[in-house]
């Protein structure tokens, strides 16, 4: 083939690519501009996005983005062009742009440059997501319901037992206090410490099912009696089982009356077996209960909760929450809050 025809028939191919292009251009279901380089003037822009934002396309090339306004935060727009001369890419999963009559658009915004002919130009590809944000905001919203409604289950829950046993309530909401102080000492993510705080605020409900007369007994209990006592983390777990936590707190609630070296209840688990949040409400739980008082006994100080905590720390208490706690206690002032049911 001469050369004059190999050139022709380059042409041709380059003709047909191009008006594929276009076409991929005119048909597009995202928003295209088309910028030049380096000062971002809007040279095309396809269909798509001027029904999008609603503005002539006459009224968008020549102009830059930043000047036009439809990227609601002006400084939003001139750092994203700066950006994308200093990388050649830039992506955003959510913009808010104004559109011609003054409403907002979210939309996903990827800008790339690059060679066309020898020439470099920017390409802006704009997806409208408004339906994924608002979508997005439902979502929350459903959380946030479902969050709200455990509380109000929650605060269900402690009233029903404060009705019978007013001590009970009083004793979860001290544990509750110090067992999220102790988790947050131990610098634990946010989840965990919120199922802390939840277990350790029901962690006594089981004592619901235990005879009120044994609760409020002046005098030693009886091995039968006590025997009862002990089956209330069970009754809890069960009690418990029927609500969707995001957190397992009923297992929570269940152990945390176990200890490190087996001598616990209601199944004498050690060590790995028993749950880190579990360990931390088993700490709060011996110290507030040792200064609480009694029916049997007045409160007892706290250094002689914190020394039934340290001797017995690796033994039958976690190590690492008994330090959080005496240095909670000792060093950074903590004390127990007065309680008051909202």
């Amino acid at each position: 083939m001469c050369m004059g025809g190999q050139m022709a028939n380059d042409d041709v191919k380059k003709s047909s690519m191009a008006l594929r292009y276009q076409r991929l251009f005119e048909t597009a279901q995202d928003g295209i501009l088309i910028l030049d380089y380096p000062e971002g003037l809007i040279i095309d822009a396809n269909p798509y996005i001027v029904e999008l934002l609603g503005y002539p396309k006459s009224f968008l090339v020549g102009k830059k983005l930043w000047e036009i306004g439809f990227i609601e935060d002006k400084q939003q727009a001139l750092k994203i062009f700066q950006e994308l001369i200093a990388t050649s890419y830039v992506r955003y999963e959510h913009l808010n742009l104004r559109q011609f009559d003054g409403q907002s658009k979210a939309v996903e915004f990827v800008c790339n440059s690059y060679a066309v002919n020898g020439d470099t130009v920017i390409q802006c590809n704009i997806r409208d997501v408004s339906d994924r944000v608002k979508a997005l905001k439902l979502s929350n919203e459903v959380v946030q319901l479902k969050i709200e409604n455990l509380n109000d289950i929650i605060r269900c829950l402690l009233t029903i037992v404060e009705s019978r046993d007013p001590y009970t309530v009083g004793h979860q909401f001290r544990v509750s206090d110090l067992s999220v102080a102790i988790a947050k000492y131990l610098k634990l993510d946010n989840e965990i410490i919120e199922g802390i705080r939840i277990a350790s605020l029901l962690h006594d409900i089981g004592k619901f099912k235990v005879p009120l007369e044994l609760l409020i007994k002046p005098g030693k209990l009886m091995p039968e009696e006590f025997g009862l006592i002990k089956l209330h983390p069970l009754w809890g777990f069960n009690i418990l089982k029927t609500i969707n936590f995001k957190q397992d707190v009923p297992r929570f609630v269940l152990e945390h009356h176990e200890r490190l070296d087996g001598s616990g209840y209601p199944y004498g688990l050690k060590n790995k077996q028993i749950s880190l949040e579990a360990k931390i409400i088993a700490v709060a739980d011996v110290v507030e209960a040792m200064t609480s008082n009694r029916t049997y006994r007045p409160a007892l100080e706290m250094q002689k909760a914190l020394a039934e905590l340290a001797n017995n720390q690796g033994k039958l208490y976690d190590v690492d929450s008994v330090r959080a706690c005496i240095y909670l206690i000792s060093h950074d002032a903590y004390r127990f809050p007065d309680y008051l049911l909202s």
